[in-house]
């Protein structure tokens, strides 16, 4: 069975908490350069709340899926997919960095969990060996090896987004989120260049003008892809009429790869383009169940 759909969904008036006593970039001193200095001056961050956000999903799903037959079902999705935002990543509580609180439409881009690509394949397979199969019916390989079912969920799905952030305070304003580089390429390098050590191309990135924003975008560069196995094996061993013993194993990530995170963004310290954390590695759970 095939299916074939799109699926797009749009949010508006999505939360956000900007600070509208931002100072504007410029030099000196940052206070008289807060809208709300010559009011009070003691006041520092005036947080206001409003549903100024706006988000965007499409998507592109196809679903295959074959029912049980000759001992197998297996399912296999895949999902090309595109998700916008200027309020942060919704899904994870809202809210961005904003370096420019009187700009939201300038925040606007990818969010963090927009995976482009994501495929998804479980398998159900009962092994074909043992009495009333079509292998090894009789004999001591069928009492071994019969009555086995082997389960697995396979994923694999393009890198998770990033945006570069800069390591100095080039604007002179300290009440907004983290300051933006200049981009003058894409940032992202051939997938031959990329290594856990430079991942993406800081030579891309610079500094703007003093006393000004940078104009990077939300979300421009891309993290390592991952892929991940779960695999499980089963059997159930008849003790009794009405008594069983379950065995169980389960495997994550079975083949043990290194699934990777974004690199550090900074722009301006040696630790830019830099991977240096990732996923757990291989996990084995093993079980026994006597059922009466």
């Amino acid at each position: 069975m095939l299916d074939v759909s799109y699926l797009g969904t749009m949010g508006d008036r999505l939360i956000l908490e900007d600070n509208i006593n931002q100072a504007v970039p410029g030099p000196g001193a940052v206070a008289p350069r807060e809208p709300y200095h010559t009011i009070n001056p003691n006041l520092v961050d005036v947080d206001y709340y409003s549903g100024k956000g706006q988000s965007k999903y499409e998507s592109l799903q196809i679903h295959l899926e074959k029912r049980y037959s000759n001992d197998l079902t297996f399912g296999a999705s895949y999902t090309y997919s595109e998700y916008l935002s200027d309020s942060g990543d919704p899904n994870g509580g809202g809210n961005s960095n904003y370096q420019n609180d009187y700009c939201i439409a300038c925040n606007w881009g990818p969010e963090s969990d927009d995976y482009k690509h994501v495929l998804v394949v479980n398998q159900v397979y009962n092994l074909p060996f043992g009495r009333n199969e079509r292998y090894l019916q009789k004999g001591i390989a069928s009492m071994l090896l019969g009555g086995w079912q082997f389960n697995g969920i396979w994923s694999v799905r393009s890198g998770a987004r990033f945006t570069p952030f800069l390591s100095a305070n080039v604007s002179n304003q300290s009440d907004g989120g983290k300051q933006r580089p200049n981009a003058i390429g894409s940032g992202m390098l051939p997938q031959s260049q990329r290594t856990l050590e430079h991942w993406f191309n800081t030579a891309a990135f610079v500094a703007p003008p003093q006393y000004t924003y940078g104009n990077a975008g939300t979300g421009m560069l891309t993290g390592p892809g991952s892929f991940d196995a779960a695999l499980g094996l089963f059997r159930s061993f008849q003790i009794t009429h009405g008594s069983a013993l379950t065995f169980r194993s389960e495997w994550f990530n079975a083949f043990n790869r290194p699934n990777f995170d974004p690199p550090d963004a900074t722009i301006g310290t040696p630790e830019a383009g830099v991977i240096s954390s990732g996923g757990g590695g291989r996990v084995i759970q093993l079980a026994m169940k006597y059922v009466f």
